[in-house]
């Protein structure tokens, strides 16, 4: 047997370069969360009346986040999910439970969407009331 240390311990062990094993560190927020906060700060806002994130960054098209834009999406992935779920009910009663269940983890995966949807909207809306009751104008970022 080998007294070798692990290549993971011992004393000559390079330290870690992962931040979680850093004494005292403290879980950072998400970059997105971080960005609303900064923006919210800067416009001189809470993050209450800021809202939903308004920047494009990890984003291929500009993003339609104001209240109408959320309601416009969360109302298409409703009706959506909801054909989806009628449709997995014919293909149910028509081909039997076994066959169906195939389709239960996308039906799923897509329906996770909606209430995420839902939160957003009802969010950006209470933000735009807040804004509307200080009188604050919203510049949104480019």
């Amino acid at each position: 047997m080998s007294k070798r240390p692990s290549p993971t311990g011992g004393a000559h062990a390079a330290p870690s370069r992962d931040p979680k094993h850093k004494p005292g560190y403290k879980r950072t927020k998400g970059y997105y969360k971080s960005e609303v906060e900064r923006e919210a700060f800067r416009q001189g806002m809470s993050v209450e009346e800021y809202g939903v994130y308004k920047g494009s960054v990890g984003s291929a098209v500009k993003p339609v986040n104001s209240a109408g834009g959320l309601l416009a999406i969360s109302l298409i992935l409703s009706c959506l999910v909801a054909g989806a779920l009628v449709a997995f009910t014919i293909h149910w009663i028509q081909s039997g439970p076994a066959e169906a269940l195939k389709n239960t983890v996308p039906l799923l995966l897509a329906g996770m969407f909606v209430p995420w949807s839902w939160v957003y909207y009802a969010r950006e809306r209470k933000a735009e009331r807040l804004r509307k009751e200080r009188g604050i104008t919203l510049i949104r970022p480019e």
